[in-house]
Formats: structure tokens, sequence, C-alpha cells
């Protein structure tokens, strides 16, 4: 989409300004729910909501940004681009648009993809009265996602783990093992949480009160970092063979997969934010997934997580090597060229109209 890049910003408090001068052009209802934690500067945090359409529209798309904090850079730009682009107007009788900004803001404020419990919130959406998931394959190579340190030779016996693991088991199962979720290691990445964290339960209740008069929801989850640069996926939880996956084909084609199938760029995870509206929108058409696009090697993304977390445990920004990681983990999940905003930017104003 021509002139989107203007749209991005270099910190959550500039991208909450921008979204929401945006959305108030827009002609947008404003809610906010207040985070009880600051920002780095002392900053304000909170998830905002803007909506456009009816309040008792039968028919509503939610395009979420933030849910891995620092993936907000990529999602509050495409979604205050597509506030100004005017799509408001192009909304049919009994049809709204909900933008859920920042659904993680402290992570988005703080430069973490988790929130301020360490919790990989995208692991979180699960019944945590039952016993949680095991992941075997962590626990095989926790030291390389955990190393106590960043020398040279540490990272290489990570890699070298890390090669040994896939050897032994093949790609698919070293992908479930870094990105599967864990919940025994607090300090660990990865950490699905053990119990409902701030973000989970005020996303619950932003479900309750946006969506719940509507007879036919989409929902879109906006990521970055698994894939070719730019290029989106659209992720489903759901199976190959389930109505929710085949609407989604009838409306995007070839860029939908499923967790549960072959072919896509995330593994089958426990504890989705898309499985959470299913849950609570119960006997509606209800069709969530997650939209996601690549930036850096694979390589890169997971280097980036592991010295972030390691920088977690080490001091955080008080620690000489903050400025750095911020830059490693930022760079990870946000490309800083006009080319890849106008590209991610495009592709969602796309699925959006598909649908409309």
């Amino acid at each position: 989409m021509k002139d989107a890049a203007r749209h991005f910003s270099a910190s959550y408090a500039e991208a909450r300004g921008r979204f929401l001068a945006a959305a108030t052009e827009a002609g947008a209802a404003l809610s906010a729910h207040q985070h009880p934690l600051k920002g780095p500067e002392g900053e304000p945090l909170a998830v905002d909501v803007a909506r456009i359409g009816p309040a008792e529209a039968g028919r509503v798309i939610g395009l979420g940004s933030g849910t891995h904090g620092v993936e907000g850079y990529c999602g509050s730009g495409i979604q205050t681009a597509l506030l100004a682009s005017g799509l408001a107007r192009a909304l049919p009788a009994d049809t709204a648009i909900v933008f859920i900004h920042a659904i993680n803001p402290w992570g988005f404020a703080w430069g973490r993809r988790v929130n301020e419990d360490n919790v990989d919130l995208n692991r979180n959406f699960l019944d945590h009265e039952r016993p949680y998931p095991e992941n075997p394959g962590y626990e095989e190579i926790y030291a390389a996602l955990n190393p106590p340190d960043l020398a040279a030779a540490t990272l290489d016996a990570g890699r070298a783990l890390l090669k040994a693991y896939a050897e032994k088991n093949g790609a698919a199962a070293l992908q479930h093992a870094l990105s599967g979720g864990q919940y025994a290691h607090p300090e660990g990445v990865q950490f699905g949480g053990r119990g409902p964290v701030w973000s989970n339960r005020t996303l619950r209740a932003i479900i309750r009160a946006e969506f719940a008069a509507a007879r036919r929801i989409v929902y879109i989850d906006l990521h970055s970092g698994l894939g070719p640069r730019a290029k989106g996926e659209v992720i489903s939880t759901a199976p190959e063979t389930s109505d929710e996956f085949r609407r989604m084909k009838d409306w995007w084609g070839g860029i939908v997969h499923s967790t549960q199938g072959p072919g896509s760029v995330s593994a089958n995870v426990p504890g989705s934010i898309t499985e959470v509206f299913s849950e609570e929108l119960q006997g509606r058409e209800v069709s969530p997934c997650g939209l996601e696009f690549g930036t850096i090697p694979m390589n890169a993304v997971a280097s980036a997580l592991i010295a972030d977390n390691w920088l977690h445990r080490s001091g955080g920004l008080d620690n000489p090597l903050a400025p750095a990681i911020k830059k490693q983990i930022r760079d990870a999940f946000y490309v800083d060229e006009d080319d890849w905003k106008e590209a991610v930017t495009r592709q969602t104003d796309d699925m959006i109209r598909r649908l409309l």
C-alpha cells in the first residue's frame, strides 16, 4: 500500500498516539483498558480498542496487534495505515471492524516478546485448572535456549545441541521443541504461565463487549518473525477438515495453513490466542487466525529471543549489553524499511477487502 510506511512508529508511545489519532479521524468509537504498570519512560500503557460500524452489527471483523509485544511495531503500523486509508467507508451494512491495539502493551513498550510476567501470551490461553502440556524436547535443548552467558563458546555449544537434536528427531520435532511452549520454567523462553495473565483477562473482556452481539466473527491476529521476508501466511489452529478452515481457504486461498497439517511456518502450539475467540463466542460462526509476516532467517530470530531472555535474567536495561540486544530483538520482528512496511500493509488490506 503506497505511503503506508509513514504510519509505522519508533516506540510504543508514538505508535499509540498515531493509532488513536487515526482512529479518531476515522470516526471510530474508542475505549481503553489501562495496564497497571508503566513503560520505560513512565508512560501509561493500555490496550486500546477502536470500533467502526454499528454496535449491533451481525458481522464483525477483529484485527489485533502486539500479542507478542515487540511484534506490535508491525501490527500497530498496519492498523494505523488501514484506519487512515478510508477502509471504514468500504464497510457494508450490518458490518463492523474492531481494531485491538497492543494486546500486550508492556511487552511492546519494553521491547520484549513476552509480557511483564515473562509469559508468552500466545501460550497462555488454555485451561490452567488442567495439567499443562509437556514438551520433553524443550527439556533436551534447555541449555541451548537458556544459556548462562552469551560467550561465543557457550552459543556454539548451544547450536551444536540444536543441530544434534534435529539430526536425531527431525526438523519438525525441533521446531516444536523450540516454539511449542513450556510450563515448567518461569524464567525460561516460551513460558506459558501458571494462570491467566492480565492481557488474557483483558482480551476476554473485550471479546464479550465487542463481539458477543455478532453472528459471524472473523479475527485476524497480526504477527511477525516467521517465514520469508514480507510474505504473509494465514495460520489457523483448526483441522484442515473443519468448516472454519474451509471458510478461510475460500476467502484467502493458498496462503492459509493449519498448524495441524503440513506446510505451516508455525508449530501446533497450546494456548493460542485464536482459541479464545471460539471459546468465548460459542454458538456463532467464528473464524480466528493469525497473520504472520516474515522478517529475517529463523536462526537469527531464535538467537534474538535467546539473547533477550538472557538479558531479562541478567539485569535487564541496566546491563551494558541492553542497547545492542534490544536492537537485535526489534530487528528480528520488525523490518524498518519502507518496502517491507508497504508489503505487509497491502496484504492485510487485501485480506480484509476480500472478506468485505
